[in-house]
């Protein structure tokens, strides 16, 4: 992998590292999610992918790898951000099509909860029936939170119908900012209460 940056953690990120490693082998890492988004009509999932992908290669922090080797904890951005993509075609009358749909999403939330070797920022098309679709997006927190999700959302569904896009502040800018913040302050707005 080629490597475009290399940051440190946020405090937060620190946090979820912490309970990430924790949770690891158990199965039970509540901090990977999912977002289950049903979709009908006619859908082009190579224009789907394209557009997520044109997401990632604005936010590439999004399928950051997570590295304990050093002093402190770091996140590895790749120079080259690509995210795990794939098409499920479970459109058949003999299958029982909620146990594959629930298989598929424990299969992509297991993939997440892997911090060092792979994105935790993954995407599945799953497709029910001729207009029937499920896109289930799955990422660790570490990397995505509530305020973001809407954002990537709009971006994502913008560049699908073809919109371009305006160029993207780098994570690395905002990890600064936070960076300068004061050292008491637990609540990462620089608010100088240590109050947590």
């Amino acid at each position: 992998m080629r490597i475009a940056d290399v940051l440190p953690l946020t405090p937060l990120q620190q946090g979820l590292l912490f309970h990430a490693h924790a949770a690891r082998g158990s199965g039970d890492d509540v901090y990977a999610v999912q977002l289950d988004i049903g979709l009908a009509g006619r859908v082009d999932q190579h224009r789907l992918r394209d557009a997520l992908y044109a997401v990632v290669h604005r936010h590439p922090h999004l399928v950051a790898r997570f590295s304990g080797q050093f002093d402190e904890p770091v996140q590895i951005i790749p120079a080259d951000p690509w995210v795990p993509w794939r098409y499920v075609d479970i459109d058949d009358a003999g299958v029982d099509v909620d146990e594959q749909v629930d298989q598929v999403c424990a299969a992509e939330r297991a993939a997440v909860c892997d911090l060092g070797d792979q994105p935790v920022f993954r995407a599945v098309l799953i497709r029910l029936a001729e207009d029937r679709y499920r896109f289930v997006l799955t990422n660790h927190h570490i990397v995505m939170d509530g305020w973001s999700l809407p954002i990537l959302l709009q971006e994502l569904f913008a560049s699908y119908g073809g919109q371009r896009l305006p160029a993207a502040a780098p994570y690395r800018r905002f990890v600064t900012w936070l960076a300068d913040r004061d050292r008491r302050c637990r609540c990462g707005l620089g608010c100088g209460v240590d109050r947590f």
